[in-house]
């Protein structure tokens, strides 16, 4: 020991007494306000019909669904202290994303709630409710929610571990008419997804009939489901030799 350490022995009893008074007042003044921020925890107000808030924007839906979309957002910031999303009520969240979607139906903003703010929960029950959300919101405009779909499509398989779900949504996205423009990753995370699911034989078959039919023009994406064909033959060659 250096002749400028002290042991702790040395520290007068004053000095101990005081630091331990002061942790212990550190953490009954944090267990008192984590206590009374759940107590005091006021809930979300379900929305009302539609027709009520079409009345009450006196014509102006869009500013309305903006103002009220805030109101929901600010709702886990509650007397200066964030609320964690696990207490919030995601049926009534969903409620509200869908009846504000409807009385604007040009923006974004309820599918980007629930897919960037509100689906990053580690809750896979609230997380569900999310995508199926999003899924709502796909359903009514395709041309619009794409991306959110595929952002949808990701938490199924990163935060739900999900890929049977993944695929499912993945396959919504491909299957939309060629006249809902997209970039080839989108329509590509199904081949993606199949690879991962071992579904070899199916993304072969989907990968050959799109080279096959002459509709892929983009040279990037012809590259990559040529390459996405190779590796999968490959792992198929591997197989049957694992097999005999």
């Amino acid at each position: 020991m250096s002749p400028k350490e002290r042991k702790i022995t040395d520290i007068p009893l004053w000095v101990l007494f005081g630091f331990v008074v002061f942790l212990s007042l550190q953490l009954a003044h944090h267990y008192y306000f984590k206590t009374n921020a759940l107590v005091s925890y006021k809930s979300l107000n379900p929305p009302r019909s539609l027709s009520f808030y079409r009345v009450m924007s006196l014509g102006s839906e869009q500013l309305a669904s903006y103002l009220l979309l805030i109101g929901v957002q600010l709702h886990d910031n509650q007397k200066g202290r964030h609320v964690n999303y696990r207490h919030i009520d995601y049926q009534t969240l969903s409620d509200w994303l869908l009846l504000l979607y409807k009385m604007n139906p040009a923006s974004d903003y309820p599918g980007f709630l629930a897919s960037r703010i509100y689906g990053q929960i580690k809750d896979p029950v609230k997380v569900r409710m999310m995508i199926e959300v999003i899924r709502q919101l796909f359903e009514q405009d395709p041309a619009r929610h794409w991306r959110r779909m595929t952002e949808a499509c990701l938490l199924a398989k990163h935060q739900l571990k999900d890929l049977p779900l993944a695929l499912e949504l993945a396959k919504e996205v491909a299957d939309l008419p060629k006249s809902v423009a997209l970039p080839f990753w989108a329509r590509d995370m199904k081949l993606v997804l199949l690879d991962e699911l071992n579904e070899l034989e199916s993304a072969q078959l989907l990968i050959s009939s799109l080279l096959q039919s002459g509709e892929i023009k983009d040279p990037d994406e012809l590259r990559f489901l040529k390459f996405r064909l190779l590796k999968i033959q490959q792992q198929m060659l591997s197989n049957r030799q694992q097999e005999e």
